[in-house]
């Protein structure tokens, strides 16, 4: 990575935490639901379905470009990228602050699609990837991972403060103010963007005074295809995929503790802060920890196999609970430790991808193929797991939620062994 070519020079860790809390911010405006369900339904209208059937498109819509977006992060410049789409997420939330026909947050949602996937994703993964080398993107991945959680901890908190402090559910402005914060967050990150991030990845770099037939040659050869001809690509985007069905499963834990457990919203909202933006924080430097441990060998492969048989464990403890109030506060511990050892898992799933042995050159698009695939459950499990929560009886809709994730966590620990065994293969038959 190129460091001279940023606007103002700093430390490649700095960099790291400005690609992280860009990643944090930019997710919350698509996934707002996770933080203000209710409030969503009590005070602009939306049903449970229409949430569910706007994440569902989200994920839909996602699935062409993510890989569009792996490729435009191997063609273009990463920096342009990540500040256009940061400008179309704070135009997203200005027009969100009108409170919008639901035909119009839909809409949105498919903006969002374009500047969160299309703009950010990979180009912020290969940035970040090429800060150092391919033994240190298992440190380097988790670091963003847990700068995500900061910068979606600090915008969560500051739009949480401003929505208790104008009123909450009593004032139906409150939600309005939640949005221009959002909005200011994405102007102030798309500066320090143009600021601080460089501009040249390690492949411009490498082709830098090349000719121009040469540079011309890779897209016939066919990078896309090597990367789906390549095994390795499935075995990863299934750990992924398992990893996102349990942490999309366990969003549901805050509307679990107030619909069964009478948890009142104010005291879930900031619940929901501490179990999924602080435990984000947490897991990004635990997960590098971790895996120093001399079971797991520095293996960001081993620590999701071992992420997801914990997960299920847990899993299985909160079905086995009674709908009794009285568990309430055992459940809050539980769920904060369930969403740790998921969040150690998705700190270090893409971690998988390096493991490997991907060129660097291709690092992009492999990224849009294996998010592709990983991501793929956005297509029906909002709307699905809304569907039930409509027309089953409350706890009957929360256990099938849970089996659910038990089943990511089964998706994603076997995929791991798989990959292990993959890669123990191809050693020995390069040695």
């Amino acid at each position: 990575m190129d460091l001279s070519s940023a606007k103002i020079k700093v430390n490649r860790w700095l960099i790291v935490m400005f690609l992280g809390l860009t990643w944090g911010f930019s997710y919350e405006p698509p996934y707002i639901r996770y933080t203000y369900h209710e409030q969503l339904t009590s005070i602009v209208g939306y049903t449970d379905t229409q949430l569910g059937l706007m994440l569902s498109v989200y994920g839909t819509a996602a699935l062409i470009f993510y890989v569009i977006g792996g490729v435009s992060a191997d063609k273009f410049s990463c920096r342009s990228l990540i500040i256009v789409s940061l400008l179309g997420t704070a135009l997203g939330c200005a027009i969100m602050a009108t409170y919008p026909p639901f035909w119009v947050a839909l809409a949105v949602e498919a903006l969002w699609v374009v500047t969160t996937i299309a703009l950010l994703w990979s180009p912020v993964a290969k940035v970040a990837a090429l800060l150092g080398t391919q033994k240190e993107q298992g440190k380097i991945l988790p670091m963003v991972s847990s700068f995500e959680g900061v910068g979606a901890f600090l915008a969560t908190l500051s739009s949480t403060l401003v929505f208790s402090w104008m009123g909450a559910e009593r004032n139906p402005d409150s939600l309005r103010a939640v949005w221009i914060v959002y909005t200011i967050w994405g102007l102030v990150l798309a500066l320090t963007t143009y600021l601080f991030v460089p501009a040249r990845t390690l492949n411009d770099n490498s082709l830098a005074g090349v000719p121009l037939e040469e540079k011309k040659e890779e897209p016939r050869k066919g990078v896309l295809l090597n990367v789906l001809k390549n095994p390795m690509t499935y075995i990863a985007s299934f750990i992924v995929l398992g990893s996102y069905i349990v942490y999309s499963c366990l969003t549901y834990t805050q509307s679990y503790l107030v619909d069964i457990y009478a948890m009142d919203m104010t005291t879930a909202s900031y619940f929901s802060i501490i179990r999924n933006q602080v435990m984000k924080i947490a897991a990004g430097p635990l997960s590098v920890v971790f895996m120093s441990t001399a079971i797991l060998k520095s293996s960001p492969t081993r620590l999701c196999i071992v992420a997801g048989a914990l997960s299920a464990v847990g899993l299985v403890t909160t079905l086995c609970m009674p709908a009794n109030p009285v568990v309430l506060p055992f459940l809050m511990v539980l769920a904060v430790v369930l969403s740790f050892f998921a969040l150690l898992g998705k700190a270090q799933n893409f971690a998988c991808t390096g493991e490997t042995g991907v060129d660097p050159k291709y690092f992009g698009t492999m990224t849009g193929v294996v998010s592709l695939i990983g991501y793929s459950s956005d297509t029906w499990i909002y709307t699905v797991i809304g569907r039930w929560q409509e027309t089953m009886e409350p706890v009957a809709a929360y256990h099938r939620i849970w089996y659910l994730a038990i089943f990511g966590c089964a998706l994603m620990a076997l995929s791991g062994v798989a990959l292990l065994v993959r890669i123990k293969a191809q050693k020995k038959s390069a040695a």
